[in-house]
């Protein structure tokens, strides 16, 4: 009885180890493909499919052009989805935003990512939260600049999205501006929200994960910071932040808002508990819902913020 209390003891703690220490820090660094369920088109805009190629990494891009009906158009919004996401980006409502974006006289790019929608994966297809994916704006704004000539380009992401943005604008002068809605700043803490939301166990059993992912799988914060990067930017960012989106914390936000005198800090109010889109979003609560939750008070915001541009 004793050797197998022993062999069962020692079969959990392998199973443990190989599940907590293996199979979910693989996949907290692996891009998810999500499926696409509409186009532009299902919102009524006109739009094309693009190709962008990334030479340097032998990759080609998926992205819309949505045009305009303006005759004097203002901008090109580039937008960029979060993780596991892409160019729809259903969590935000990007569809909806587009239209938004349009009607007010700024053409929309929207991109794919690498690893994500319709575009290529690369061979490890791993996400670096920015870091990599953020030759992927370089690419697309050398492809805007063809698009429309003379017109300033602003980068709008979410979650990811937002630090792929200011991953790039540290590298490339093009962007003259950001518009972040939720933004991905802390990775470690944006990690942790995110094995929470998935698997529901306490955050005491998912450290020694979150340490693996770390040492073993390449996530965490590269140096400088996420952080450190936004807090030297030189550029106008309007920041959108929900205050209680659990996995792109606000105090990330607001300690960004405090080091650069750039950002416009505009926190939504908090969504009650049972308001249609918390509980469709389950733990998940709503990062990336300030759009749904409130589009006027959004949109109002970034119109302001284009305008004062």
């Amino acid at each position: 009885m004793t050797k197998i209390l022993a062999g069962l003891s020692a079969f959990l703690i392998i199973a443990w180890a190989v599940i907590f220490l293996g199979v979910l820090p693989s996949q907290l660094v692996q891009a998810q493909a999500e499926p696409f369920t509409a186009t532009p088109a299902d919102v009524g805009l006109e739009y094309d499919d693009v190709s962008i190629p990334v030479p340097d990494d032998y990759l080609s891009l998926s992205a819309w052009w949505i045009p305009t009906s303006s005759e004097t158009p203002k901008s090109v919004i580039l937008f960029v989805h979060g993780a596991n996401a892409n160019k729809q980006d259903i969590y935000f409502g990007a569809l909806e935003y587009y239209a938004e974006l349009t009607s007010q006289g700024h053409h929309v790019l929207a991109l794919d990512l690498r690893n994500h929608g319709n575009s290529d994966p690369t061979p490890d297809r791993l996400l670096t939260f920015g870091r990599e994916e953020s030759r992927d704006i370089s690419a697309t704004l050398t492809l805007i600049e063809t698009l429309a000539p003379g017109l300033p380009i602003i980068g709008s992401g979410v979650s990811m999205g937002g630090a792929t943005l200011i991953e790039a604008a540290a590298k490339d002068d093009r962007l003259a501006a950001l518009v972040l809605i939720d933004p991905l700043l802390d990775i470690r803490s944006a990690m942790m929200g995110g094995m929470l939301a998935i698997t529901g166990l306490p955050k005491s059993l998912l450290k020694p994960t979150l340490w693996s992912a770390t040492t073993f799988f390449g996530l965490g914060d590269a140096d400088p910071t996420l952080l450190e990067v936004a807090g030297s930017l030189q550029l106008p960012i309007l920041i959108i932040q929900d205050p209680g989106d659990p996995i792109t914390r606000a105090e990330f936000s607001s300690q960004l808002a405090e080091h650069n005198t750039g950002v416009l800090y505009h926190l939504v109010p908090p969504a009650p508990a049972d308001h249609p889109v918390i509980v469709q979003s389950g733990r998940w609560g709503s990062h990336v819902g300030a759009f749904h939750l409130h589009r006027e008070e959004v949109m109002g915001e970034v119109n302001r913020f284009l305008a004062a541009l």
